[in-house]
């Protein structure tokens, strides 16, 4: 049993209103045509070169992305490395691709919610970037010490996090799944004691600890993981049995060291 691709769509917009995406953000439709039937659906975190060779393998129709595909703007589509020669790869296999990105994000159950609650806070708010910005931010209590939270962040990411500042046990913890760097301003006057988010810079680390807020970085898919497997779950409620390729080369940081 399969449904026609604009329904999928439709349905996803329904749970997180693409328009609610970021203005810089390539949320939506990016390949496809919505009359054709979804076939088989897979969930991806991010559109790889070994992501694409496994829709291809698979026979999927449509690939529910978090992280878009084609984000930039692309100069052409052809069999080069990258983003257009992956665009040329699953268009000419007929593969459909949606991004749900920062919609994903801000949604009830979301990326940033499922991070929040993955790090077990409670009495959770949301906090933007800017005072006009994007909601994206999640802040909440934390009961535990700081070992605690450590070990939470290392759980989660499968391997030990940096954090610069974390000195005293955390009460409130703000969280940005993704590259959250620019809501560090949001979470100091979101009052955290603590940000855990990813790809921190040393200056970004210096400047939340001028301001007495430690910050602990979990990387950048590692923050995503919980909101990734809650839009397989999503997507699992619209279509039966969706491929999971959630755990699939999720991050260029994890492939195997070299050995001699």
């Amino acid at each position: 049993m399969t449904i026609a691709l604009e329904d999928l769509v439709s349905a996803l917009d329904a749970r997180a209103p693409f328009a609610s995406a970021a203005e810089w953000d390539a949320a939506g439709l990016q390949i496809g045509s919505g009359d054709r039937q979804a076939g088989l659906v897979a969930v991806v975190h991010e559109i790889t070169g070994t992501v694409a060779d496994r829709l291809v393998e698979e026979r999927v129709r449509t690939a529910v992305t978090y992280h878009p595909l084609v984000f930039q703007p692309l100069m052409g589509v052809t069999d080069r490395p990258g983003p257009e020669g992956r665009t040329l790869r699953l268009v000419e296999a007929g593969v459909a691709v949606v991004a749900m990105h920062t919609n994903w994000d801000l949604a009830a159950g979301g990326t940033s919610d499922a991070l929040a609650a993955a790090l077990r806070l409670e009495d959770v708010d949301s906090f933007a970037d800017e005072p006009e910005g994007m909601p994206i931010g999640r802040v909440g209590t934390f009961t535990g010490s700081a070992t605690d939270l450590l070990a939470a962040v290392a759980d989660l990411t499968g391997r030990p996090p940096m954090s610069a500042g974390l000195a005293d046990d955390p009460t409130r913890v703000a969280v940005v799944p993704g590259s959250g760097g620019s809501f560090l301003r949001g979470a100091i006057a979101a009052e955290a004691g603590v940000l855990v988010t990813g790809d921190l810079s040393h200056h970004r680390a210096r400047e939340a600890n001028d301001h007495g807020m430690a910050v602990v970085d979990a990387g950048h898919s590692g923050t995503e993981r919980p909101g990734v497997a809650a839009l397989y779950a999503a997507v699992a409620a619209i279509v039966p049995d969706p491929l999971d390729l959630t755990e699939v080369d999720v991050s260029p940081w994890e492939s195997p060291r070299w050995t001699n």
